[in-house]
């Protein structure tokens, strides 16, 4: 890596969302430039499904404020590679959502993205749209390449309260108390967990919510930054203790079957009109997914509620996912999108999809639909440690790799760690 990571401590002070959010209401400026309206871009995620759905609103929005049409493009499998194909082809879109950092700063040092200040925003108008922290993760190199759009808390433990009451069960604050939370559920003849690892993301979000916790967050830094190899025993305690939970006789169907199943099905496991399980773990994003896509009956509070994903020797520390967004084109209504993406206008009428959780500090709690997303909000805010998602923040390709690991770990086959360390420190000098 040219820059170091920096300590993402700093992301704690995401508090200062909900403690300005309160006191504060949408802006309502117009973004400059509306000599663009009646122009179109091309906005390229690889979002799907309600997901897709909650963010087109904010396009729809941003048309009625500019005249600007936002034309959406989702690509949801092999998005990266997808993306680089039409890089490289000189068709890429006009600005994508980038949801890994290592992808953003492989874009960044091969000139195929357009710096923020190029495109027409200034960076001095909108820095204090956000807390101290938010804007770096945009940065390769010192410099602001993209903006961070939203984010979700990767702590949350989503359940079934009417299923607990049925089986005499209750959400559990540690970790011994979770493994055993779901040996109860099990002697009771009810599958515990639904599980989706052919999206090995999945269990890269596992890995780092127990690693942040039972190693601590500096190790968490240390390790994610490329300062502290995988081959330290804390990796593997922290593979041993998810395998606690994540195995056989606690995943609905088997490991097996898990492997070939992907994060939605899995949230249909628990949510669905007919579930095989009672608890699924992702990240705040499921409760919009599950009560939009998966089951529109189920109701917040009786249906479908989450909690804190256990502690661990004490230790809370809430990690993170979020997406930023990066221009490839200075075509007429890019500026003008990527200003409105940084307005609590914006901010604002995503938040109430319920679907993520805004980084622009004047969005207000008032603008979050139900009670799951404010406790989500309140969640990170109030964190004693904030780490942004780990596998995002290895060098590009690094995360599928560690995920693969992790496929890996929980076939209770053995993962060469010391091989890992040698891709990894190689991709990090790579990207010198």
């Amino acid at each position: 890596m040219a820059r170091s990571t920096k300590p993402l401590a700093i992301i704690a002070l995401v508090a200062l969302l909900v403690a300005t959010a309160c006191s504060q209401s949408p802006g309502t400026s117009t973004p400059s430039g509306s000599a663009a309206a009646g122009s179109t871009i091309t906005v390229m995620s690889l979002w799907g499904g309600s997901e897709q759905d909650a963010f087109q609103k904010v396009l729809d929005a941003f048309k009625a404020k500019t005249g600007v049409t936002a034309n959406f493009e989702s690509q949801r499998t092999n998005y990266s590679t997808i993306l680089q194909t039409r890089i490289s082809g000189g068709n890429p879109p006009d600005v994508a959502i980038i949801p890994g950092i290592g992808f953003l700063r492989q874009f960044a040092r091969q000139n195929s993205l357009k710096k923020v200040s190029d495109v027409g925003v200034d960076l001095n108008a909108i820095k204090g749209n956000y807390p101290p922290g938010i804007l770096e993760i945009g940065q390769v190199d010192g410099t602001q390449y993209a903006i961070m759009v939203k984010f979700n808390s990767k702590s949350t433990m989503w359940y079934r309260p009417d299923k607990f009451k049925t089986l005499g069960v209750s959400p559990a604050t540690d970790y011994p108390g979770f493994i055993k939370l779901l040996g109860d559920i099990k002697a009771k003849n009810q599958a515990p967990m639904g599980l989706g690892a052919t999206d090995s993301w999945t269990l890269t979000d596992w890995f780092e919510n127990i690693y942040a916790r039972q190693a601590g967050p500096e190790k968490y830094d240390q390790l994610f930054s490329g300062k502290l190899a995988w081959t330290d025993a804390s990796v593997a305690a922290a593979v041993d203790t998810m395998k606690q939970a994540v195995k056989e006789d606690y995943v609905a169907g088997g490991i097996t079957a898990a492997l070939g199943r992907s994060f939605t099905d899995a949230i249909g496991q628990a949510f669905s009109t007919n579930p095989s399980a009672v608890i699924y773990y992702e990240g705040g994003f499921v409760g919009g997914i599950a009560t939009t896509q998966t089951n529109t009956a189920l109701k917040v509070g009786e249906s479908i509620d989450w909690f804190d994903f256990p502690s661990v020797n004490n230790n809370k520390t809430v990690t993170i996912g979020g997406d930023v967004i990066a221009a490839f084109t200075t075509k007429p209504g890019v500026k003008e999108f990527l200003n409105y993406m940084t307005t609590a206008d914006s901010g604002a009428v995503w938040a109430g999809t319920g679907a993520i959780i805004s980084p622009i500090k004047s969005v207000p709690a008032s603008a979050y639909p139900n009670d799951l997303a404010k406790r989500e909000a309140a969640q990170v805010a109030n964190a004693s440690a904030v780490r942004f998602d780990g596998s995002d923040l290895l060098p590009s390709g690094g995360g599928d790799q560690l995920g693969a690991a992790l496929q890996t770990a929980i076939q209770n086959k053995t993962v060469d760690w010391a091989a890992f360390e040698t891709q990894m420190q190689t991709k990090w000098k790579a990207e010198k």
